[in-house]
Protein backbone atom coordinates (compact mmCIF):
# COMPACT_ATOMS: atom_id res chain seq x y z
CA UNK A 1 0.00 0.00 0.00
CA UNK A 2 1.45 3.35 -1.08
CA UNK A 3 0.77 6.30 1.18
CA UNK A 4 0.86 9.62 -0.64
CA UNK A 5 2.16 12.53 1.35
CA UNK A 6 3.05 16.15 0.93
CA UNK A 7 6.17 17.56 2.54
CA UNK A 8 7.53 20.81 3.87
CA UNK A 9 10.97 21.84 5.10
CA UNK A 10 11.48 24.82 7.40
CA UNK A 11 14.37 26.38 9.29
CA UNK A 12 14.09 27.53 12.90
CA UNK A 13 16.36 28.72 15.66
CA UNK A 14 17.54 25.81 17.84
CA UNK A 15 15.66 27.15 20.86
CA UNK A 16 12.39 27.21 18.86
CA UNK A 17 12.61 23.63 17.57
CA UNK A 18 10.13 21.88 19.89
CA UNK A 19 7.67 24.77 19.81
CA UNK A 20 7.66 24.69 15.99
CA UNK A 21 7.19 20.90 15.92
CA UNK A 22 4.21 21.20 18.29
CA UNK A 23 2.78 24.03 16.22
CA UNK A 24 3.09 22.17 12.91
CA UNK A 25 1.44 19.12 14.46
CA UNK A 26 -1.71 21.20 14.94
CA UNK A 27 -1.98 21.34 11.14
CA UNK A 28 -1.37 17.57 10.94
CA UNK A 29 2.25 17.80 9.85
CA UNK A 30 4.39 14.94 11.17
CA UNK A 31 8.09 15.39 11.82
CA UNK A 32 10.23 13.33 9.46
CA UNK A 33 13.64 14.60 10.46
CA UNK A 34 15.47 17.24 12.41
CA UNK A 35 18.95 18.34 11.44
CA UNK A 36 21.04 20.88 13.32
CA UNK A 37 23.10 23.02 10.95
CA UNK A 38 26.22 24.87 12.01
CA UNK A 39 28.25 26.56 9.34
CA UNK A 40 31.21 28.89 9.53
CA UNK A 41 32.29 31.01 6.59
CA UNK A 42 35.65 32.76 6.66
CA UNK A 43 36.63 35.28 4.03
CA UNK A 44 38.74 38.39 3.58
CA UNK A 45 37.31 41.88 3.10
CA UNK A 46 39.02 45.09 2.15
CA UNK A 47 37.93 48.19 4.04
CA UNK A 48 39.79 51.23 2.85
CA UNK A 49 43.46 50.28 2.81
CA UNK A 50 43.07 47.51 5.38
CA UNK A 51 42.41 43.80 4.87
CA UNK A 52 40.17 42.09 7.44
CA UNK A 53 39.37 38.46 8.10
CA UNK A 54 35.59 38.12 8.49
CA UNK A 55 33.86 35.11 10.04
CA UNK A 56 30.14 34.49 9.59
CA UNK A 57 28.42 31.79 11.63
CA UNK A 58 25.02 30.24 10.94
CA UNK A 59 23.25 28.02 13.44
CA UNK A 60 19.73 26.72 12.84
CA UNK A 61 17.67 23.54 12.77
CA UNK A 62 16.22 22.21 9.55
CA UNK A 63 12.89 20.44 10.15
CA UNK A 64 11.31 18.18 7.54
CA UNK A 65 7.58 17.45 7.84
CA UNK A 66 5.12 15.29 5.93
CA UNK A 67 1.35 15.08 5.89
CA UNK A 68 -0.83 12.30 4.50
CA UNK A 69 -2.86 13.62 1.57
CA UNK A 70 -5.73 11.41 2.69
CA UNK A 71 -6.01 13.11 6.07
CA UNK A 72 -9.71 13.63 6.79
CA UNK A 73 -10.86 17.21 6.14
CA UNK A 74 -7.47 18.09 4.62
CA UNK A 75 -8.93 20.79 2.37
CA UNK A 76 -10.44 22.56 5.40
CA UNK A 77 -7.19 22.17 7.33
CA UNK A 78 -5.19 23.60 4.42
CA UNK A 79 -7.60 26.51 4.15
CA UNK A 80 -7.17 27.32 7.86
CA UNK A 81 -3.39 26.93 7.57
CA UNK A 82 -3.29 29.34 4.64
CA UNK A 83 -5.54 31.78 6.48
CA UNK A 84 -3.29 31.56 9.56
CA UNK A 85 -0.13 32.42 7.63
CA UNK A 86 -1.72 35.13 5.48
CA UNK A 87 -2.69 37.33 8.43
CA UNK A 88 -0.53 40.42 7.94
CA UNK A 89 2.11 41.09 10.56
CA UNK A 90 2.01 44.70 11.80
CA UNK A 91 4.89 47.01 11.02
CA UNK A 92 6.08 49.06 13.96
CA UNK A 93 7.33 52.61 13.36
CA UNK A 94 10.91 53.61 14.11
CA UNK A 95 11.45 55.91 17.05
CA UNK A 96 14.36 57.49 15.16
CA UNK A 97 13.71 57.15 11.39
CA UNK A 98 16.91 56.97 9.37
CA UNK A 99 18.90 55.30 12.15
CA UNK A 100 20.08 56.22 15.62
CA UNK A 101 23.63 57.21 14.58
CA UNK A 102 22.35 59.74 12.07
CA UNK A 103 20.08 61.26 14.71
CA UNK A 104 22.92 61.37 17.24
CA UNK A 105 25.13 63.33 14.84
CA UNK A 106 22.34 65.70 13.85
CA UNK A 107 21.27 66.02 17.49
CA UNK A 108 24.73 67.17 18.58
CA UNK A 109 25.00 69.64 15.68
CA UNK A 110 21.51 71.10 15.76
CA UNK A 111 20.12 70.46 19.23
CA UNK A 112 17.72 73.40 19.44
CA UNK A 113 16.36 72.89 15.92
CA UNK A 114 16.08 69.12 15.99
CA UNK A 115 14.41 68.61 19.38
CA UNK A 116 11.17 70.47 18.49
CA UNK A 117 10.89 68.61 15.15
CA UNK A 118 11.47 65.26 16.84
CA UNK A 119 8.86 66.08 19.51
CA UNK A 120 6.35 66.89 16.76
CA UNK A 121 7.22 63.63 14.97
CA UNK A 122 6.85 61.73 18.25
CA UNK A 123 3.36 63.08 18.95
CA UNK A 124 1.98 63.32 15.42
CA UNK A 125 3.46 60.23 13.76
CA UNK A 126 5.30 57.80 16.04
CA UNK A 127 2.88 57.42 18.96
CA UNK A 128 -0.27 57.00 16.78
CA UNK A 129 1.54 54.52 14.49
CA UNK A 130 2.87 52.60 17.48
CA UNK A 131 -0.61 52.41 19.04
CA UNK A 132 -2.03 51.19 15.72
CA UNK A 133 0.67 48.51 15.42
CA UNK A 134 0.02 47.35 18.99
CA UNK A 135 -3.73 47.08 18.28
CA UNK A 136 -2.97 45.14 15.09
CA UNK A 137 -0.65 42.81 17.03
CA UNK A 138 -3.38 42.10 19.58
CA UNK A 139 -5.84 41.45 16.75
CA UNK A 140 -3.28 39.17 15.05
CA UNK A 141 -3.05 37.09 18.22
CA UNK A 142 -6.85 36.94 18.50
CA UNK A 143 -7.24 35.94 14.83
CA UNK A 144 -4.58 33.24 15.05
CA UNK A 145 -6.06 31.85 18.25
CA UNK A 146 -9.50 31.79 16.61
CA UNK A 147 -8.12 29.88 13.60
CA UNK A 148 -6.47 27.32 15.89
CA UNK A 149 -9.76 26.91 17.76
CA UNK A 150 -11.61 26.30 14.47
CA UNK A 151 -8.92 23.78 13.55
CA UNK A 152 -9.79 21.70 16.63
CA UNK A 153 -13.09 20.64 15.04
CA UNK A 154 -11.07 18.51 12.61
CA UNK A 155 -9.12 16.64 15.27
CA UNK A 156 -8.67 13.00 14.43
CA UNK A 157 -9.42 10.72 17.33
CA UNK A 158 -7.26 7.60 17.25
Amino acid sequence: MVVRTESKIIQVRPEDEQQQIDFMHQFYWNLLSSQEIRSIDNHLETRGDNLYSVTQTDHYVKLAFSRDVKTPHLEHIKKLEKEFFEIPIPKYPKLFPGGGCLWAIIFVCTFFVLVPFWCIYLVVKYLPDKDRAERQTKQLEIDRHEILERLKQYEIID
